[in-house]
């Protein structure tokens, strides 16, 4: 720190003066960027951010020290760096790369940030403004929508940062700080939305820097059948007398908004700004699904389906898409959700596909029938049936709680007029005999013939008739782990036999019992006097299990030549995805239009047109889609042009023919998330505004890529650049196109000055 100077200062001068005063006694270049500090009566220091204000309004006394900052040649302040500085930060002062390639280090979940920043650092006119300071003059202390200059500054920080050369990588940590500070949804190091950072901070910068100090009420008039040209000039004109920033200069364009009453044919005709397109893709109405399909055939394998059904259709379609596979009727389907070796759910056929996410494990198993309306049929009970075995006990009654559920449950179809519990223990014993094995006469116990006289007219699954025209009652949700416990009652709406006859008191390889839909044994729950139909548990005893059960053939299933089909989407151009932005659409009934002719909510029909645009054009694919049901993300690939992007023909303000360029943009930057909902990362693709040369982004990497790696399916934010603002910053002088940028008068090394104030 240099030796303090003193100056007399009256008090209605500015601190701008103060602080160019400052800088000519200390021979400090005007070109320079500094700041200021007071010490305060408590020895702290307080910047003083506002330098318009006077030394009144600033509070400054007489003999005061005031601090002059001045910027290093790295873009960094020195009070920010750190005290003990390490080798490698040394090594890194030397440090000289081509500005503007320099990555951003992720804090924990932060590429979402780093994302959006290195987009908005490769705006060519956006980064000029501030690396010559030109923000300074524009910094809104007073506006009180605004963040008092602190988001503007911090982003200024980065930016001259990043363009200095003299750095690989930057932690963003303050400006992360000074967003958690005005915006609380992104405190904290949760992964969020690039194009939601990115909206904030340009709405964020665009109120810091806004010209307008005290913005008048303006009141927005309809077109009232006047020429839309005069409409749009009075619109653009009231929007500018609130809004008037760098960022207006560069982003702001204005849509045409008509809307349409139904009943009156009322017409409005509005002209909004707008800072970026959020452009929907084609969606397909169609949806693929993976499906396990059990026959009644016990020699059957289990086969794996991939099915193509409607995306708002039913269990129903799910059905009549696996019948053309397998030729098994509908009709004999039951759909289910199997979790946890035990039934999550049960559909009915009108429920909707979308209930069912792509993640669960869906099984459809085959069933004598749903209904019978022939008089010589018999009715048939459907019974979901749990395996489990028996455990070591975990308390001295050897409750319930020592029985594990495994292996995957079953839905059997069993004739009303032999349920029997002998009955059940052979037709469950044909459909196991897979992957069980029947035992020998000598190894069965002994026990009385009429024990056994079902066992010889177990029906054949073709012979099954009838069926159970409900649903056995299905839960809607289960316990994730496997052990059988818990002591939820089920859901049972079907008709199902008013008592249930004693067990046979011999075993032969399981016995059965009666349980709940958690597949638990606990009889409390259960009312054997209601009509509910219970479900049905095959309990093994370990050693019978380990000697009859084929584990591995009981898990094995086969994969239907459908599942080896790939269904290539096929990719759309970026003008599709503009169409659909400019097709009329129909109010949705959350967000009714009033209308001033009917004066009542109607849904009106609602058509955007693009009337001008910006110099630098965001387009966000919004490829994140959220319904009452689903939620999705779109990773279909959308191809869009490097150079040339033509918005000729959706432009509907009367062209100027003799200049082409006004509607043709280029690409500048490319923000890609990788992932799904739950997960994912984001990075960057970016030119150069020095060099010309496109860079890959990742958090504190950064790569030189050449533009056919650009377009992919991750593509997720555009930045398109007009063609006669990229010619009219090309015929500028770059730095460092000719002559090498002057370096920082004095010293290398940061230096920090003070003087008083009399």
């Amino acid at each position: 720190m240099d030796t303090p100077h003193t100056a007399q200062f009256s008090r209605t001068d500015s601190i701008d003066l103060v602080s160019r005063t400052a800088q000519e006694q200390f021979l400090v270049s005007p070109q320079e960027e500094t700041r200021l500090w007071v010490k305060n009566a408590e020895g702290s220091f307080e910047r003083l951010w506002n330098t318009r204000v006077t030394v009144l309004d600033a509070a400054l006394n007489s003999g005061q020290l005031v601090i002059m900052e001045t910027r290093s040649k790295d873009g960094t302040w020195p009070s920010k760096q750190p005290r003990a500085v390490s080798s490698t930060s040394k090594e890194d002062e030397n440090f000289q790369g081509q500005p503007g390639i320099c990555g951003l280090t992720n804090l924990g979940n932060t590429c979402f940030m780093n994302s959006a920043l290195q987009c908005l650092s490769n705006v060519p006119q956006l980064t000029e403004y501030f690396l010559k300071n030109r923000y300074l003059e524009e910094l809104n202390f007073c506006n009180p929508l605004g963040m008092k200059g602190e988001i503007a500054e911090a982003y200024a920080d980065l930016v001259k940062q990043a363009w200095s050369g003299h750095h690989r990588s930057i932690v963003p940590n303050v400006f992360k700080t000074k967003v958690g500070h005005f915006a609380s949804q992104f405190l904290g190091y949760q992964q969020h939305d690039s194009q939601e950072l990115l909206s904030f901070l340009l709405d964020g910068l665009h109120e810091d820097l806004n010209r307008v100090k005290k913005k008048e009420y303006v009141e927005l008039c309809d077109a009232a059948g006047r020429p839309d040209h005069e409409v749009a000039q009075e619109a653009w004109q009231n929007h500018k007398r609130r809004n008037d920033s760098v960022i207006v200069d560069t982003f702001h364009g204005l849509f045409k908004s008509t809307l349409v009453c139904p009943d009156c044919g009322n017409v409005s005709v509005t002209f909004d700004p707008f800072c970026y397109l959020s452009v929907p893709l084609p969606v397909s109405h169609k949806r693929v699904m993976e499906v396990f399909f059990v026959s009644m055939d016990p020699r059957r394998k289990p086969e794996q389906h991939r099915l193509v059904v409607p995306k708002k259709g039913k269990i129903s379609d799910l059905c009549v898409a696996l019948a053309k596979h397998t030729g098994v009727s509908p009709e004999r389907m039951m759909v289910a959700d199997v979790f946890s070796h035990r039934f999550y759910k049960i559909y009915q056929l009108e429920e909707s596909l979308s209930s069912i996410l792509d993640r669960d494990d869906i099984f459809i198993y085959e069933v004598s029938g749903r209904s019978s309306i022939s008089e010589n049929t018999r009715e048939d009970v459907v019974l979901p049936i749990y395996l489990r075995e028996r455990t070591p006990a975990r308390d001295y009654n050897n409750s319930y709680y020592g029985l594990m559920l495994f292996g995957h449950p079953l839905l059997v179809s069993v004739p009303r007029d032999r349920l029997s519990w002998d009955a059940l223990y052979h037709i469950l014993l044909y459909r196991l005999s897979r992957y069980v094995t029947r035992p020998s006469s000598d190894d069965e116990d002994d026990g009385d013939e009429k024990d056994m006289e079902g066992k010889n007219s177990i029906p054949k699954p073709g012979n099954m008739a009838g069926g159970s025209s409900h649903n056995p009652g299905p839960e809607q949700a289960g316990p994730s782990s496997g052990v059988a416990g818990g002591s939820r009652a089920p859901v049972n709406n079907s008709p199902g036999p008013s008592h249930w006859p004693q067990r046979a008191r011999r075993k032969h390889l399981f016995t059965l019992q009666t349980v709940n839909s958690n597949g638990t044994s606990d009889r409390s729950n259960f009312n054997e006097d209601t009509h509910a139909q219970p479900y049905i548990a095959i309990d093994w005893e370990p050693e019978m299990k380990k000697r009859y059960y084929d584990e591995v053939e009981a898990e094995g299933y086969v994969k239907h030549d459908c599942v080896g089909y790939v269904l290539k989407k096929a990719p759309v151009r970026l003008q599709e995805c503009i169409e659909l932005f400019t097709t009329v659409e129909t109010l949705e009934k959350e967000n009714p239009w009033y209308c001033p002719s009917c004066k009542q909510h109607q849904l009106a029909t609602k058509k955007l047109d693009l009337w001008t645009l910006p110099e630098t054009l965001i387009i966000h694919l919004k490829r994140f889609s959220y319904t009452k049901f689903s939620r999705e993300k779109l990773d279909t690939l959308v191809e869009f042009p490097i150079r040339d992007l033509d918005f000729s023909e959706f432009v509907i303000k009367p062209q100027n023919e003799s200049a082409p360029e006004l509607y043709k943009y280029d690409l500048i930057a490319v923000s890609n998330h990788y992932g799904g909902l739950r997960d994912g990362h984001y990075t960057t693709f970016a030119c150069n505004k020095d060099s010309g040369q496109w860079h890959y982004f990742d958090d504190s990497s950064v790569s030189p890529v050449s533009e056919n790696q650009i377009e992919s399916k991750a593509a997720y934010v555009l930045f398109y650049q007009r063609q006669d603002v990229a010619r009219r910053l090309q015929s500028k002088p770059q730095p460092g196109s000719s002559d090498p940028p002057a370096p920082p008068t004095c010293e290398s090394l940061p230096k920090s000055e003070s003087m008083d104030v009399n």
